[in-house]
């Protein structure tokens, strides 16, 4: 299929989705990452490694889906008989850079440049104590994710400098990832503090990896949901004002990060993964009645082998 048949297909895509998700949507959340120094407190702010991304999501009202859904849904199981099940829908962009952005030669002992543009669905079955998640998304790895058209008006915008090495990005290559994603309240809803583990198992050219770690949070008072990351849907938030503070920790085992380990066919630049990585994020949040604003500030460590070094960035999630 050629690389015009393919963003048309994307775009039909992204496009029936984002349809079916205004027919039936219950609330929508958008999460802006980014790791310049607007986002990022410190001296250690820079514009590298996983450097941009856009994520929305358009939830569904509870309990309402074609009958195909529902069966998949029942299927899927992880929750009570009480359970309440929603299919929701989302679409996103992300890029990843080298450090030497001014660098005009290819980078070998750097991450190579990548871009992602992808469309899905999450399909979750939620009950008191248990959430379990089927997060599918589709989209395209390479050029046709207009990466290097994004980054550069945005360096222009701000004048910092231009990046210079996104013709040795990954080639085009259409990216599949589906995760299974478990959160558990093993007290239930708590109203001012709260312990959620949680664990993730994710499978596809884009990425292969098994994760688990646990959120807690201290709230005035805490919504009914089950914390960050989760991707569940919306919160039942108290009536009126509520604040929060998170703190959560994660642990991973990787097994292939096309963004590292380069295209699954074609010959690109790469480097080596590590094979375990942590992450930690912290920060706080807000709401009025339905609306919400988040702030949070992640840590990873060392993903490959070519370079000693970590990952911060700082994300703003708007829900309403």
């Amino acid at each position: 299929m050629g690389s015009a048949r393919v963003r048309t297909s994307l775009l039909l895509t992204a496009a029936l989705a984002l349809a079916s998700a205004a027919r039936a949507r219950a609330a929508s959340e958008t999460l802006y990452d980014n790791d310049t120094n607007g986002m990022v407190p410190g001296p250690r702010a820079t514009d590298r490694n996983y450097t941009y991304g856009m994520h929305t999501n358009w939830w569904g009202e509870p309990d309402v889906m074609p009958d195909w859904v529902e069966r998949v849904a029942e299927r899927l199981g992880g929750a009570g008989y009480d359970a309440h099940r929603r299919l929701s829908f989302e679409a996103g962009q992300e890029l990843y850079t080298p450090d030497s952005l001014s660098d005009r030669n290819p980078i070998h002992n750097d991450r190579p440049y990548a871009a992602w543009l992808y469309a899905g669905a999450i399909l979750t079955n939620t009950d008191l104590r248990h959430q379990r998640s089927l997060d599918v998304r589709l989209g395209m790895v390479g050029p046709d994710a207009q990466g290097e058209e994004i980054q550069t008006w945005w360096h222009r915008y701000e004048h910092i400098r231009l990046p210079r090495g996104w013709r040795y990005q990954l080639s085009d290559e259409v990216g599949l990832r589906a995760s299974l994603d478990e959160h558990w309240r093993p007290f239930g809803f708590r109203r001012f503090v709260d312990l959620i583990p949680h664990a993730r198992v994710t499978a596809g050219n884009v990425l292969d990896e098994a994760a688990a770690g646990a959120t807690f949070r201290i709230g005035l008072p805490l919504p009914d949901d089950f914390g960050l990351g989760a991707p569940g849907g919306p919160a039942a938030h108290p009536p009126g004002f509520g604040v929060e503070t998170f703190a959560r920790a994660e642990g991973r085992a990787v097994a292939h990060d096309m963004f590292l380990d380069g295209n699954t066919f074609a010959p690109s630049l790469r480097v080596h993964h590590e094979p375990f990585l942590v992450e930690a994020q912290m920060g706080c949040a807000a709401h009025w009645r339905s609306v919400a604003l988040r702030y949070t500030f992640s840590y990873t460590s060392q993903q490959f082998r070519e370079r000693q070094d970590y990952q911060e960035y700082g994300s703003i999630g708007l829900r309403f």
